[in-house]
């Protein structure tokens, strides 16, 4: 393990004092700076991950090699939000080397209920994920309505079984339909009552990064809304 990081490590420091991908990253670096500004967040640009001066984005995604720049903070819509670029070679079950690039946008819930962990991912994410030898795993979900085929064709829900149904009742089949349709092949974590966004890009844009964004926000108020409710239908 020692030996992979520092492989991993020397090989990024070659790939990332070359000319392409130091415009690259500049290039990604005004795109992440420019939406901060619009939003109101703080950019801070590179952080260490054993540094304690800013707080960690956790998720499936981290690991000892994993880098976080153009990192951001600061609160959108009443709600703590954070944003970074995350590079990270992951070793996949079959034994090879992929190199990953994540646009991620973690959103803390207001609600003090302990909100089951899960992790609605795109299939074409799910090798990367199975890499990270999640306690999770997949979920049949199943209700008196059906999951649109559109859902279950894109994505698959993960979670332990003895979380099966509270889960069900944040991923709902209207949910899933607004997932499967609105949230442009991005997967989402739920971890520690945070919401966790990730998009897949070499390229990050404006567009993408706000609509990663929009639908985080979107999530965390429907969560944040299902679980007061539950609370006051307890109460009454």
């Amino acid at each position: 393990m020692v030996r992979r990081k520092t492989k991993v490590l020397a090989k990024r420091a070659l790939r990332h004092i070359r000319p392409k991908h130091i415009i690259k990253m500049r290039r990604a670096g005004n795109v992440i700076q420019d939406f901060a500004d619009k939003v109101g967040l703080v950019y801070f640009g590179f952080v260490d991950q054993r540094s304690d001066e800013h707080r960690l984005i956790r998720g499936h995604t981290v690991s000892e090699t994993h880098q976080d720049n153009h990192y951001c903070i600061g609160t959108v819509r009443g709600y703590d939000a954070m944003l970074s670029l995350r590079n990270d070679v992951v070793r996949m079950l079959d034994g090879s080397d992929k190199r990953c690039r994540w646009v991620i946008v973690a959103i803390d819930l207001h609600s003090k209920v302990d909100v089951p962990d899960c992790y609605i991912g795109h299939k074409d994410r799910e090798p990367v994920y199975a890499a990270a030898h999640r306690r999770l795993h997949p979920l049949a979900l199943r209700g008196v309505e059906l999951y649109p085929q559109e859902f279950t064709n894109q994505y698959v829900v993960h979670g332990t079984a003895s979380n099966a149904l509270l889960i069900q009742d944040i991923v709902t089949p209207q949910v899933a339909q607004v997932i499967a349709g609105h949230f442009a092949g991005a997967s989402v974590e739920i971890e520690d009552n945070t919401v966790i966004m990730y998009v897949t890009t070499e390229h990050p844009t404006e567009k993408m990064i706000e609509t990663a964004l929009s639908n985080g926000l979107w999530l965390s108020e429907l969560i944040d809304a299902q679980v007061t409710a539950s609370q006051n239908k307890k109460e009454a």
